[in-house]
């Protein structure tokens, strides 16, 4: 089990490690969590507490601050909840990215660009979504 950077434990810096710390900072990052910890019981480690936790219980794992400050710009609308529903979609999604990259067998991880180019995929299906969303409002006000 990895509980500290790969390079932490005297292993030779590598493309496998780069994207093993890119995958735990996405983690870290829509979690709001330290890499390792006593918080994460059974788990033991974040990467562990996040696979855990999908899909069902995503919203419990994900920043409670980074979902508030999201909801709080979001427009009271018919058609807010199909907006929050991608989004938690997106995050989701995301938090899967992060799990992938951080597996703990080197060779089963994506290279850094495979991890960009499914980020970039995420990133347009919820753009598409926004703007299918924002078109269906306008057409609405009609």
């Amino acid at each position: 089990m990895l509980l500290v950077s790969e390079y932490g434990l005297g292993n030779e810096v590598s493309t496998h490690g780069d994207v093993y710390s890119f995958g735990i900072l996405l983690l870290e990052m829509l979690t709001g969590k330290r890499p390792t910890g006593n918080e994460f019981g059974e788990a033991t480690e974040l990467r562990n507490y996040v696979q855990m936790a999908l899909p069902d219980r995503m919203s419990t794992i994900v920043d409670q601050q980074l979902l508030t400050e999201i909801e709080d710009d979001e427009p009271s609308t018919s058609n807010s909840s199909s907006i929050r529903g991608a989004r938690n979609a997106c995050i989701a999604s995301i938090l899967h990215v992060g799990i992938y990259c951080s597996d703990q067998t080197p060779t089963n991880r994506p290279s850094i660009g495979d991890a960009l180019k499914e980020l970039q995929a995420i990133r347009d299906k919820f753009q598409k979504h926004l703007r299918h969303e924002g078109v269906r409002h306008l057409l609405a006000e009609v």
